[in-house]
């Protein structure tokens, strides 16, 4: 039965708000408690890059391979942290059109802010270690060339999930696509908490502890959002989150698992060099964790949360690469893929 339904919403499109969106004059309503202070959290969390000790990723303390690796990886995780910046700039400003209370517009320009500083994390690390990378970058070996590679094709194969986000606003309900944006931070959460665990210089435990505090503090917020409107949510509703959460693990998939088919189109050998790169990148001391370890945050992660979405009555989805029973959501390649960065 709930296959079946998860099928027939694949291609379903609700019906915009009534309301003529306007910006103007704006409100400043309080409707979810938690969410407030989840925002007010924001300054007393507040943290800047700038003030990393940056000095530790001095290009002649690795050698060529260490530093590309490590620029291999930081340019990965930009991807989704660039992507996020635009994302929930979206976001903010529909929350804005759309008369949103308070707190979920400012939230979601908080969540937009840490976006931006954690792309600078990323930024800064690649300028130090490979100057140019990933943009104007001139290999020399072929792991160089493997890096290159691997991180244009993730960038191109982003254009395909922007093109689905920017259409899925005049599909979905707001709320809907609120409500889902806490997937990829119950994963995200957990894995940086372990680069931060496992890195052994201070440069990365610093900022990684400091992200994880952020991805945290977005958990606790879209939850509080969750919480609210899976109340007055339809089943119907709840059954396109959980089909969402399968696309948020799909989409974030080449950082914080593998990558996986359904959305991403990858040369064969991608794979292998990724993981040649992430060891290379360990090696130097940043703590990227294996693919097992990947696994077990994922399943740790989404069964922390079980009870609390299954009390709000929106099933998890099963996800067999990790060990997650649930909903089969068939999900099959090619198809868009509509999540969030992180």
């Amino acid at each position: 039965m709930l296959i079946n339904m998860l099928k027939h919403l694949q291609g379903m499109q609700i019906d915009r708000p009534n309301e003529t969106p306007n910006i103007f004059p704006g409100n400043w309503d309080v409707v979810t408690q938690e969410l407030l202070k989840t925002y007010e959290a924001w300054f007393k969390q507040n943290w800047g890059p700038v003030e990393l000790p940056w000095d530790e990723l001095n290009r002649e303390n690795f050698d060529q391979d260490q530093a590309v690796a490590q620029a291999y990886w930081m340019a990965k995780l930009a991807l989704f942290e660039k992507s996020g910046i635009g994302a929930f700039s979206l976001a903010t400003l529909q929350a804005a059109r759309y008369n949103m209370e308070d707190p979920t517009k400012k939230f979601l320009a908080g969540v937009t802010y840490d976006e931006c500083r954690h792309d600078e994390i990323c930024r800064r690390a690649c300028n130090r270690l490979c100057p140019g990378f990933p943009y104007k970058f001139k290999p020399k070996t072929t792991l160089e060339e493997k890096a290159l590679r691997n991180i244009q094709v993730l960038y191109d194969n982003g254009k395909r999930y922007w093109s689905a986000f920017e259409k899925v606003w005049e599909k979905y309900p707001l709320e809907l696509i609120f409500s889902s944006f806490f997937f990829a931070e119950i994963g995200a959460q957990l894995i940086f908490k372990t680069v931060a665990e496992k890195s052994r210089l201070s440069v990365y435990t610093q900022a990684f502890n400091n992200i994880t505090k952020d991805e945290s503090r977005h958990l606790a917020g879209t939850l509080a959002l969750l919480d609210r409107l899976a109340k007055e949510m339809p089943k119907e509703h709840k059954l396109m989150i959980t089909r969402q959460m399968k696309h948020g693990f799909i989409y974030l998939s080449p950082l914080l698992f593998k990558p996986m088919p359904e959305f991403w189109k990858l040369p064969d050998d991608f794979l292998e060099w990724d993981q040649r790169l992430e060891e290379k990148a360990y090696e130097a001391g940043l703590g990227v964790p294996t693919a097992e370890e990947k696994a077990e945050r994922w399943y740790k992660a989404i069964e922390q949360h079980r009870k609390k979405l299954e009390s709000l009555e929106v099933p998890v989805p099963a996800i067999k690469e990790v060990g997650v029973d649930g909903v089969d959501v068939p999900v099959k390649k090619g198809d868009n893929i509509v999540a969030t960065p992180l």
